[in-house]
């Protein structure tokens, strides 16, 4: 069995595939680079200068409260438009031109910020690449879930949550040393460097292939098995390919024939799937996300404790060995157990930030915040951030994925963007001057969020779709899914989910 299942994942990987991910790949590097410039470059003193305004009281270049707030929080929006945009364009012209649509929109956007003289421009420009984002989210998970096999599916979503941690990691090696410069080469040189990947992308753009399913959908069979043949590499026969191709005509009149409903969400199963994705979703925002990534620079630099560019570099490089981590354990261990144990220890961290914050802060204590933030992203990503997006991937009916991924991504939308938006005011010395006491606000959302996990969070590990489906219908409790055992109605063959058929494995799709 073991080498069966070897041959049918031989099959479905080759050189080939492993291009076209990469350079698709190069995108989620770009957009975590991209984002990691802008929260960090706001805070070097040449930016302040060039787009900020005077403080004549304490003789220092700065952005005022409302400014910070629309440089972090107007780009939320443009990540919805982005969306829709990479929607309407891969529905209508095709994976492959929406994705090289969006680097040319990106390319746009950088263009603008280096070239940008007033605040009015620096704004325009940061909205352009943050469209880029949202196009980038909505567009390259689902375009990876439909060229990849089955068997490397769930190490893609990990190395892609890698991909854009890590390109933050090379932006703060970049930003930290040209924090050094003087004048605006200190922020227009990470924003020049911001060039290389869109232009990447379109010298290598002859790597990524169409997606098969969505030329499948579109009629195009013969596009579509060449596209496929291409892909493997011809490790598949001809009528090998033939038939996968005929298996994914299959799925997709099935999908078609069972599309469900609005109205499925009132059923009682749908009922607690759709609160269940609601939830990590608004945990995954409500927990300090942006104080850190948005703002994280900024802060400590107001600590005046260490330099934010050194700081950014440390916290970045500490955040990469989440990924990894999770991807080693989170099968073994279980997604509960990583988001009760992880999201426990970034709760911690918040409240000791806010504790270290309280009362006179001596350098000791400037000290202990920069080092438990320092810690934030690495716990974050293992439960408030991956295992919740995980977890809301997981969660919804077949028929009702689509309808709960616009759900989802307009809860986290709406979320991120009160928090987004506020968090200046409450970090303002002139308005709430919470600083680091902000920390007990998101620790105390993050304690709802571990006793809201405790009783209701599922583990789905492992499962099948149909042991799923038969759990929900028993209405089995969260703390019980990990003991429960199939009354036998739902037993999948394993071989056969790997396949040694390329029909039965392209029913997964």
């Amino acid at each position: 069995m073991a080498n069966l299942k070897d041959l049918a994942a031989f099959k479905q990987t080759s050189l080939n595939m492993a291009l076209a991910i990469f350079v698709m790949g190069v995108s989620v590097f770009s957009f975590g680079f991209d984002n990691s410039v802008f929260s960090t470059i706001q805070a070097m003193d040449a930016y302040e200068k060039r787009f900020g305004t005077y403080n004549p009281q304490e003789r220092t270049w700065g952005f005022t409260t409302e400014h910070l707030s629309f440089l972090n929080s107007l780009g939320l929006p443009a990540k919805v438009v982005g969306a829709l945009a990479g929607l309407l364009v891969a529905e209508r012209f095709g994976r492959r031109i929406s994705y090289l649509g969006m680097q040319f929109v990106v390319i746009i956007g950088i263009a603008v910020s280096y070239s940008a003289t007033t605040f009015g421009g620096a704004l325009a420009g940061r909205i352009l690449v943050q469209c880029f984002v949202g196009w980038d989210n909505f567009l390259v998970p689902m375009f990876l879930a439909e060229i990849s096999p089955t068997a490397l599916r769930g190490a893609i979503v990990v190395v892609y949550v890698f991909a854009h941690v890590f390109g933050s990691l090379i932006c703060s090696f970049i930003t930290l040393a040209t924090s050094k410069y003087e004048g605006d080469a200190s922020w227009k040189v990470p924003l020049a460097c911001m060039f290389a990947f869109p232009a990447f992308v379109f010298v290598f753009s002859w790597f990524i292939p169409e997606s098969p399913r969505w030329l499948v959908r579109k009629g195009r069979d013969e596009s579509a098995l060449k596209h496929l043949r291409w892909l493997r590499a011809s490790r598949l026969s001809d009528d090998e390919s033939q038939a996968e191709i005929d298996a994914l005509k299959q799925s997709i009149e099935r999908d078609l024939e069972t599309q469900g409903k609005w109205s499925d969400f009132l059923k009682v199963p749908n009922r607690r799937r759709l609160r269940i994705a609601i939830a990590v979703a608004i945990f995954n925002q409500v927990t300090g996300q942006s104080f850190m990534s948005q703002y994280g620079a900024v802060f400590i630099k107001r600590l005046q404790s260490i330099s934010p560019f050194t700081f950014q570099t440390i916290s970045t490089a500490i955040t990469c060995l989440g990924p990894i981590i999770t991807f080693l354990f989170v099968d073994m261990l279980g997604r509960r157990i990583f988001y009760l144990v992880c999201g426990t220890a970034c709760t911690t961290v918040l409240l000791t930030c806010g504790g270290l914050g309280t009362g006179d802060v001596s350098p000791a204590d400037k000290t202990g915040i920069v080092t438990v933030c320092a810690l934030f992203g690495f716990f974050y990503i293992m439960s408030f951030g991956a295992i919740g997006a995980v977890t809301a991937a997981e969660v919804p009916h077949l028929r009702l994925r689509d309808k709960n991924a616009l759900m989802v991504y307009s809860t986290q939308f709406i979320f991120d963007f009160i928090v987004t938006l506020t968090l200046p005011y409450l970090l303002d010395a002139g308005k709430a001057n919470l600083q680091s006491k902000v920390g007990f606000i998101y620790g105390g959302c993050g304690v709802l969020g571990l006793l809201w996990a405790y009783f209701c969070l599922p583990d789905m590990a492992g499962r099948s779709l149909e042991e799923l489906e038969e759990m929900w219908a028993e209405n089995v409790p969260a703390r019980a899914f990990r003991k429960w055992k199939s009354s036998g109605r739902a037993m999948v063959d394993d071989v056969q989910k790997v396949t040694v058929s390329p029909k039965q494995d392209l029913d997964n799709v």
